[in-house]
């Protein structure tokens, strides 16, 4: 018996998301447009092209251990890399955040990390940092 039904017809790229998702029962607005999701896809593109740089490197952990130990290393760089960006005394002569104080993919990395958690181990880990961050 042969496949019967047709391939399926891609359409182009979407530029607009739809006015809402069921979920469950209920149909829920995007929380995100388009522009926020191809940002929050290039930054997992970004990432996953940075583990692989770092798991390719023909000198270092990734020559002489394995790939996995090496991506353990730098990860654990980039979350003590990260706690010295967030310490660090920013000057507030502007209100916000802007490009200058964006800091580097590895500790972008982290902070993506931490934002992808609930808002309560957000909480506990601004207060054992003794400081309220906005992550």
């Amino acid at each position: 018996m042969q496949y019967q039904e047709q391939t399926p017809v891609y359409t182009p790229y979407p530029t607009e998301l739809p006015p809402a998702f069921p979920i469950g029962f209920h149909q829920t607005a995007p929380l995100v447009n388009v522009t926020e999701l191809q940002a929050h896809l290039r930054l997992l593109g970004a990432i996953s092209r940075l583990k692989f740089d770092v798991q390719s490197q023909r000198s270092g952990i990734a020559a002489r251990g394995t790939k996995d130990m090496a991506w353990v290393v730098f990860v654990n760089r980039a979350v003590f890399r990260f706690f010295t960006w967030v310490g660090a005394s920013w000057q507030r002569s502007r209100p916000g955040f802007d490009e200058t104080m964006i800091p580097p993919l590895d500790v972008l990395m982290v902070w993506h990390t931490i934002r992808e958690h609930t808002s309560r181990t957000v909480n506990a880990w601004s207060q054992s940092m003794q400081q309220i961050f906005a992550l």
